[in-house]
This record gives structure tokens, sequence and C-alpha cells, in this order.
């Protein structure tokens, strides 16, 4: 049943070009609204024709944008002609706004006399044009001769997504869901529409607790939408009608390889018209298809021997190519099973392994059914290859998340080729299923010592790997570096700290074989206890021979070398590490991308860039890639918080941030990243205005932190905890962490919280120094400003201003703000201006997810004063439902206890601060802005 949810499609994302658009017309001359088709231009033109009849302009429409709503009451006209002859007959006075719709296609004598009598100052024209198409010579010389300014129209971005839809539904959509939608629609107006309600009415797209969410559109376009996507391919010619047909099978496709077909002409005229995008990574140029859901359409359309046709031409075309690698296979493999071809037993395996390593389960499934089928209808009992086929189809169960299904399957296995080594491959899988999909830590640990048993140290490397990995997960990381020992090879850079390892993994890893997956989990728990350095040395140890490993081993080494980069604080080397992981994760299959994004979105907000990082992490928690170690769905929603909290989008902020600690009770206790998601829920926090549930947070994380022995992170929480609060009570625990670490931001961060406690400027002014050295200028900039505020409570006025200025030209090189607990000045009123401090907490939590229970735990009080405050808030702010709080919710000024502020206020105000309720170490707010910078401006 249809679901109706009683909203519009309103005007929403378009508030700068709305701007651009009114400030033209105020200036008395008109306005040229730009873009593809179905961006829509229309809607923004009657919502421009709308603001100014209400500015009390006389707006006459043709083309039929007077029929919409809202025109302000103006008169319609049929035709050009038409509607100039009512103007002479009127006699002018007021001059008149011309609303125009499709300009483009007004004949050249029409868009003439437009032109004319613009020019002649009696009307101001507001006019649409497709951007790809060839406009009269008329409407070009409106803009050429300054009668109009031109207002670019480009598709929506995630955020303008987000609002739309918030504004259709009346409510928000997970991220995943946001992020699936986006990339149907590529932000195009129209096909998002009827996406949407194509969705709502077939009840795809449903709410659940307050949040909408939608798994994608399962099998062909519906039939309206399918016809909105072809209006965008008519009028093709026939060779771009074979392109456009085999992109649709095949794409991504080699411009070479089009080129060779004959159709690199049709390639240029479908890339000039928007319906072509040209990728080029490195050498390597490929050619897509613009909307995504317009292959899937062109498919459906399509006659079963035309796509069959097309699909073993596109084989053709990838197998004449310069590259024969594993993609390629899978590639050919699949285009020619899907035109009716099984091809030889050998490619279908060897195209299913390359599925499994790209996460493309649903067709390694397909490609291990036909194995299968084959080797049942010959009647075989090849032993050793249906163990290999078990093995890969307990994988893609898994990668599914059919995990008892794929229990099932690695239990009854029996035998896999290379024998021993093939055998702990399956173990190894088989251990990763229990516990990443099953959620059976302990469980898979008996697993793997059973399998230890039986098969002995004859394949040592991989059974290793597999524990090490249970140790990082269950928090057992000294463990997982005690099998560092034996990944210390003749170049390496000896035994690593923790303990004796295995002599037959110790003498196998030496040639390579169990290093590729032993040695990134060893680096990883060496960089979390402590010693980032160190786990770097060793990686750069085994760089050249790592460059051999096979992809997925390659990908976990990158991935845990940006993750120490980033770790030591030292962003230049992490921006080199991140680079290389970026570089290699489109071979690395959804996994790949997965962590490039996540990796290079940590580096972007340590560099002051949280939109940009958002961005990346709106794509990485769409992406569905099975199992990780080193990442979990509700970490990367807890890192998209934490970066939009830092770009002062709170209510976005709080809302995903709900969604992240959802995600967190339905997956698998990991400690590790548990305390991480802890973290970021504190800086949402505190980013929100509740500062002293900011600390408490990051003193919990701190404690659960250290008693794991991570002590970067136990810094870094109470790090955190003294900013946003008072420093005194942690400096001494800091110090003495920050001894046993040698993480050279853990050490800064501790004389950050040393010299804030002990009121030491010169202390702070070298701690923002060395964080400039490091790159990291959104850090040094706090410092600095620190520094300033101690220089002028001690009356050092003018050592204050020098302080704050060098952190206001820090801010600028990054192109950012102060975080709000630092951020000097105030900032004008908004609607929680009225809100008391504990209302103001209470409202944060309640958005934040919490239940009035639990709002009146951490809070210490009843819950029946957690109800009374909540009242109170809906009165003051006009709401009267939770999941507004969060719209409304900007960062205020927390009261500080007076002392920063010391040396320059009076007696009146001092007495004024002292009676309000007090948190040391409390700043006033401000919000950020971030934009790109190179990494290079650091100075």
């Amino acid at each position: 049943m249809p679901i109706d949810t009683g909203q519009q499609w309103v005007l929403a994302g378009r508030e700068g070009e709305l701007g651009a658009a009114g400030a033209a017309l105020r200036q008395e001359v008109g306005v040229l609204l730009t873009g593809g088709p179905g961006v829509g231009r229309t809607r923004l033109l009657a919502a421009v024709l709308e603001e100014a009849a209400a500015a009390g302009r006389t707006v006459v429409t043709v083309g039929g944008v007077g029929g919409r709503r809202g025109s302000g009451g103006g008169r319609a006209f049929g035709s050009v002609a038409e509607c100039l002859r009512w103007l002479r007959q009127s006699g002018g006075g007021q001059r008149v706004v011309l609303g125009c719709d499709d300009a483009h296609l007004l004949d050249e004598a029409d868009a003439h006399r437009v032109y004319r009598t613009a020019a002649a100052g009696q009307l101001a024209v507001a006019a649409t044009v497709r951007q790809d198409a060839r406009h009269p010579v008329g409407v070009d010389r409106l803009w050429v001769e300054q009668l109009v300014e031109r207002v670019e129209v480009a598709p929506f971005d995630r955020t303008a997504t987000a609002a739309v839809l918030r504004g259709r539904l009346g409510g928000r959509l997970d991220s995943g869901s946001l992020e699936r939608l986006w990339s149907a629609a590529q932000g195009n107006a129209l096909v998002l529409r009827e996406l949407v309600e194509h969705a709502l009415d077939d009840g795809s797209l449903r709410r659940e607790r307050e949040v909408w969410s939608w798994p994608g559109l399962a099998g062909e376009p519906p039939r309206r939408l399918a016809d909105v996507l072809l209006l965008w391919l008519r009028d093709l010619t026939v060779q771009e009608e074979e392109l456009v047909g085999m992109l649709a099978v095949a794409e991504p496709l080699e411009a070479d390889a089009v080129a060779r077909r004959g159709l690199a002409s049709a390639a240029e005229a479908l890339s000039r018209r928007g319906v072509v995008r040209v990728e080029q990574t490195g050498r390597r140029v490929r050619l897509r298809l613009v909307l995504p859901l317009a292959g899937r359409t062109v498919v459906s359309r399509m006659s079963a021997l035309t796509a069959r046709r097309l699909r073993l031409q596109a084989a053709e075309a990838i197998e004449d190519g310069d590259r024969t690698g594993p993609d390629e296979v899978l590639r050919t493999v699949a285009l020619r099973v899907a035109a009716g071809l099984v091809p030889e037993r050998r490619l279908l395996l060897e195209a299913a392994r390359t599925a499994v390593r790209r996460q493309e389960f649903a067709r390694a499934e397909q490609l291990c059914r036909l194995v299968t089928d084959e080797e049942r209808g010959a009647g075989r009992a090849a032993e050793g290859a249906s163990g290999e086929v078990a093995l890969l189809l307990g994988q893609v169960l898994a990668g599914q998340g059919r995990h008892e299904e794929a229990e099932e399957v690695f239990a009854s296995a029996r035998g896999c080729p290379g024998g021993a080594a093939g055998r702990a491959e399956a173990v190894a899988a088989r251990v990763a299923n229990i516990a990443f999909g099953l959620g059976r830590v302990e469980a898979a640990a008996a697993v793997l010592e059973e399998e230890r048993g039986r098969l002995g140290d004859a394949d040592a490397g991989a059974l290793l790997t597999a524990r090490a990995v249970l140790a990082v997960v269950a928090d057992r990381l000294p463990e997982a570096v005690a099998a560092g020992e034996a990944v210390a090879g003749p170049g390496g850079p000896g035994p690593a700290a923790g303990g004796p390892g295995d002599g037959a993994g110790r003498a196998e890893a030496r040639d390579g074989a169990g290093a590729a997956g032993l040695l990134p989990v060893v680096a990883f728990a060496r960089a979390e206890l402590g010693d980032p350095g160190g786990a770097s040395a060793l990686l750069a140890s085994w760089a050249r021979q790592a460059e051999g490993w096979p992809e997925e081993a390659l990908l976990d080494f990158r991935s845990v070398a940006a993750h120490c980069a980033l770790v030591q604080g030292d962003l230049r080397a992490a921006d080199t590490a991140v680079a290389a992981l970026v570089g290699g994760a489109s071979g690395a299959g959804r996994l790949g991308r997965l962590r490039a994004w996540v990796y290079r979105a940590r580096l972007l907000r340590r560099l002051g860039r949280p939109e940009d990082a958002a961005a990346l992490l709106w794509q990485a928690g769409a992406v569905r890639a099975g199992h990780d170690w080193l990442t979990s769905p509700s970490w990367v929603l807890a890192q998209l918080a934490g970066a939009l909290a830092e770009a002062g989008r709170h209510g976005e902020a709080l809302r995903t941030l709900a969604e992240a600690r959802s995600a967190q009770r339905a997956g698998v206790r990991r400690p590790v990243l548990d305390d991480a998601i802890g973290l970021e829920r504190a800086v949402v926090l505190a980013h929100a205005g509740d500062r002293s549930g900011a600390a408490a947070q990051a003193l919990e994380v701190a404690g659960r932190a250290e008693a794991g022995g991570r002590l970067p992170a136990a810094v870094a929480a109470l790090h955190l905890a003294a900013r946003v609060a008072d420093a005194a009570p942690s400096a001494v625990r800091v110090q003495r962490l920050a001894l046993r670490c040698r993480a050279e931001e853990a050490r800064l961060q501790a004389e950050q919280v040393r010299a804030l406690a002990r009121g030491d400027a010169e202390a702070l002014v070298a701690v923002a120094g060395r964080f400039r050295s490091l790159a990291a200028l959104p850090a040094a900039a706090e410092a600095a400003e620190q520094a300033g505020r101690v220089h002028r409570a001690a009356g050092r006025r003018r050592k204050g201003r020098l302080a704050s200025a060098a952190a206001q030209e820090l801010c600028a090189r990054f192109g950012g703000a102060l975080p709000p607990w630092a951020a000097p000045g105030e900032r004008g009123p908004d609607a929680t201006a009225a809100l008391t401090t504990r209302e103001r907490e209470v409202a944060a939590l309640a958005a934040g997810g919490l239940s009035n229970r639990e709002i009146a735990d951490r809070l210490v009080v009843s819950v029946r004063t957690v109800e009374n405050h909540l009242h109170r808030v809906y009165h003051k702010l006009g709401v009267v439902q939770r999941a507004d709080l969060a719209e409304l919710l900007v960062t205020r000024p927390v009261p500080e206890d007076g002392g920063a502020a010391a040396g320059d206020a009076g007696r009146a105000e001092r007495a004024r601060r002292a009676a309000r309720p007090r948190m040391p170490g409390g700043e006033e707010r401000g919000r950020c802005a971030m934009c790109a910078q190179p990494l290079g401006s650091a100075g």
C-alpha cells in the first residue's frame, strides 16, 4: 500500500542559487538559470518569480511557468509575441519581470524580440536554459551584454539531498540509505523524485523508529522512472546508441577499446551532452554512464539478441586491451555467462576467486554454483576442487550476511587444493565468520586451536594471523604483538616486543609467506599499545616485499601504515601513507574503497577539513564489504557524526551518532573500536554544547583504554576532557601515560594538558609550534589561542593579542575556525538562546537518542526532573517531539569559571560570572566553515 507521508517536495538545497537570482533582480538585471536536464531549473525559476512578485514586481510568464504553484498571481501568456503586445499596450510603468522556462527552445525571432525589449530597459528576463543545448542568438546576447546574470544549477550534493528528502519524508534517512539514493540519482532532482515516490509506493522506503531506510532498487527501474531516463537518452545517433548499449551491459569500458571499435566520436558527443562520464586514473581512461540507473533501463528495454551481441562484443573489447589481469578475467567471464555461454571450469574458478576478493558476492555465488552444477553433471568427484568451491561459497555466504549457512558449508568442507595451506585458509575463513558474523569470539578461538592441533605446523602462518586478529578483536593486544617475532626476518628490524612466537611460523615468515597476513596485525597492535614509530619501522622494512603480496594482504599493509602514521601524529607522513592506500584501492574492491575513504577522512579531519571528510564517510557508510577487522559500520557512522559536529552541523551529527550507537549494539563487541566510537561521541557532545557530558564520556573511554594498555587512545581521551572542561584533574595521569607511550602526538597532548593545568602560556606556545611542525594546524591554532587566553588572564595583553593573532593566522591557513570551546568572542542569538545550561544538556542528550532514564542516570537526577526540563525546552523552542530538537541545536557558550577573563573583566562582570554554574575551562564557541587546503601549506 502506498505510504502517504503528508509531505510535499519543497525547495531545499538551493539557497545559494535563489539568493544569487534574487540579488540580480534587485540590481535591475535579469537572471539565466543554466543546468543539465532534470536538475530542478523550472522549480527554482518558479521560486525566483514568487520572490519577485512578493517584492512588488510585475511578473509575466511565457511557456507554462505561470501555471505553477505560487507564481505570484502574474499573467501567463502562450507566446512571446502575445506577451510583448500586452507589455506595449500596458504602457510600461513599473519594470516587469519576464519568466521564460526553457528559453533555448525559443525561435531566433522571439529570442531577438526578448533581447531588444530587455536592452530597451522595459523588462528584466528570468529564464532557464539547458547548458548542453544550442541557444538562440538573442538569448546568448542577453548574457554577453550583461543583461542577465548566469546562475548554474548543479545536481544536488549529499547535504542538499538530505535536506530535500527530510522535507519530503518528514524525518531523516539513515546514512547508508542516503548514500544509496544519492548514488542512484547522482543528485538529479527529477530522478530522485521519481525514485523516492516509487520506493514509497512499493514500501521499500520505510520508516522504523523515526528513521527512514531504503535497501536499494530491486529489479528493473519502474516504468515512469524508466521513461524519464529514456528522455535523457533521446535523439541519439546509431553509433551513440551502440556505445550507450555497450556501456549499459559492461561499464566501465576503456576509452581505447571504444576507439578501436570506431566509437570515439560517439564517446566525445555523449560526453559533451553529459550522458557519459570520463574517469582517468593514471594512464587509464575509462567511460561510464553518468546515471547508473539509465544503464539498467537500457538493458531492460533491449531485445535478448541485442543484449547478447553487445555483451560478447564488450567481452572481446576487454580481451583485446592491454590489460589481462584478474579483473579482466572476471568481467569477460561474467559477460559470457550473461550471454548464455559457460566458460571452462578453470576460468570460472579464477573469476569466482576474484569476485570474492572484490566483495562482489552475488556474482561470486553465481559462478560457484555454475562450477558445482558442472561437476554434478559430469559425475566428477574432484575432492580438491570441491573443497575450493566450498571455501569460496562459504566466504560468499558470509559476505552476504548468511553466517549460519556459511558455518555449515565451512564445517562440512573436506579438502582444499594446496593441501595443508588450503585447509588453513579455510579454517581462517571459518574462524572469521564465527567471530565477526556470528559474534562468538571465544568459540572462534576454540575452533582455531582445535584445527591448529590437527594441522600442526604445516601452515602456521595463516593460523597465526587468524589468532592475532582474534586477539585484536578481544582487546588482547600483547598476544598479537607476541606473534611479531614470527615476522622478524633477515631484512626486518628484529624481533617485535611482546614475547616468543611459534618456531615454524618464524621460519615460514622469514621467506615472506607468513608475513603477508600477520605483519599488518602485529603492526596495528604495536601502534595501539603506544609504539606507532616502531610499528611504522617494521612495516617499512617489509615495504619492498609487500609490493608482491596478494591484493588483500597489500591492502592491510597500506591501511595499517596509514593508521600508524595517524597515531604517531605526523600528518605529512600520514598524507604519504594515505595516498598510497588511495592509489591502490581501486584494485581491492569494495573493501579497498571503504578503507581508502575512511583513512582519507581521518586525515582530512586532522587537517581541519571536516566537510570533505563527511563526504567521504557518507560514501563509506553505504559500502557493504563483509566483515573487516580494521573497521565496522558503527565506527564509520561515529566518525561521520564527529566530522559533522566539527563542521558545525550539530543536528545531523546528533542524529548520526544515535544511528551509530544503534549499529554498535547490533554488532560484535570490539573494545578497540567501541572506545573509538565513545571518543567520537564525546566530540559530538562537546561541539553540541554538552561539555560536562563530553568530559565524562571521554574519561570513561580513557579508563577502558588504559586498562587495555592502549596508551594513545587513553591520552587522546584525557586530552579532549582537559580541553573541554578542567585540565587540572587529568594532568598528572596523562603525563604518566605519555611517559610510557612512544607516540609523538601523545607526548604533545600530554604537554598541552600539563601547560593548561599550570597556566603556562610559553609552554602552550611551544606546543603550538611542535603541532605546526607536524602539519597539525588545527591543533596548533587551538594551543596558540589557549596561550593567548592565559596571557590575557595574567594581564599580559600584548602577548595575548600576538598569540591570538597567530591562532587566527593558522586558521586562515587551513581554512577553518577554532573549536567551540576555544573560539574567542560572542555570536549572535539563536533559537536556543533562552535555554539554561542544564536544559541545553538535557536537550542535547535527548537529540542524541538517549531515553529519559538514560539521561537521568547520566546527570544523576530523577526521571521526573528530566521530563520537566524537556517540557520547558519544548515550550521555549516551539517543538513537540524529540526528533525536532536536533534541528535547532547549535552551539552556545557554556558558562566559564571566570578565570580566563579575570584580567580584562570588571568587578561587576566577575561578580555576575561567579553567580553562574561553573565548568572550568569552558570557552566561547564558533562554527567551522572548512574548505580544501593543500597539506604543504603548513609552512
